[in-house]
């Protein structure tokens, strides 16, 4: 079974209307090299926010992750966001997860637009509660 930040990114390059917005970059940890040349364009990063907090006799987790949705503007930006928020809350509700991992989302803080100081990249900016398999989690 994969982590949980690896099974939220496998999730969300599952779905259709986060990838036709971003094609294949969402990415764990932060930008890789290659794609900071082609920025400021459409693309996520997810990181984990801390936070982790075990249910052992449940065997699951609750795990926050904050997502960073880019764009070329504010308004491209939201709208990546927008189709993560969906897709997040979509886990156990309307549609399984790709992987067995991610078993349900609890809920989400946010949208906060946000601009990088030095690259002056325009991001907006959330955090993600999901539950996981607490084997899996870090």
């Amino acid at each position: 079974m994969q982590d949980a930040l690896d099974a939220l990114i496998t999730h969300l390059k599952a779905v259709t209307a986060v990838t036709d917005l971003t094609s294949t970059r969402i990415y764990g940890g932060e930008l890789p090299d290659a794609d900071v040349e082609s920025m400021p364009r459409r693309c996520i990063v997810l990181r984990y926010a801390g936070g982790l907090e075990s249910f052992r006799s449940h065997r699951v987790a609750r795990v926050r992750i904050d997502i960073f949705s880019y764009g070329e503007g504010y308004k491209d930006a939201m709208s990546v966001d927008l189709a993560v928020a969906d897709a997040v809350h979509a886990i156990g509700r309307e549609e399984p997860a790709a992987s067995g991992t991610l078993l349900h989302s609890v809920g989400y803080g946010g949208p906060i637009m946000l601009k990088e100081p030095e690259a002056d990249w325009r991001y907006v900016a959330r955090s993600a509660t999901v539950i996981a398999d607490e084997r899996v989690t870090v």
